[in-house]
């Protein structure tokens, strides 16, 4: 359902892909290569989301976060406003 998703898959896995060797073989090592590094990203994904949950107890703490998350957030959009497209 993700279209990013779909590209990526489109422009990566034909390079992958022998065509004269049998197809299916090939799919299924893709297939299971892809399956165990999004496990091992989700995971970690996980992981760190345990930890910060822990670290997020008191309404201070919360708000330390938020108030990094949206300077970062400022930062990052100043600096888009100041980039120079070449025409």
């Amino acid at each position: 359902t993700n279209p990013k998703g779909l590209v990526f898959m489109l422009a990566v896995v034909p390079q992958f892909v022998v065509p004269t060797r049998p197809l299916m073989p090939q799919y299924l090592i893709l297939a299971a290569t892809m399956v165990a590094v999004d496990l091992v990203i989700m995971g970690a994904y996980t992981g760190l989301a345990a930890r910060l949950l822990s670290w997020l107890q008191t309404p201070r703490q919360q708000r330390i976060l938020n108030r990094t998350l949206s300077a970062m957030f400022a930062v990052a959009a100043v600096v888009l406003s100041l980039v120079r497209r070449a025409t």
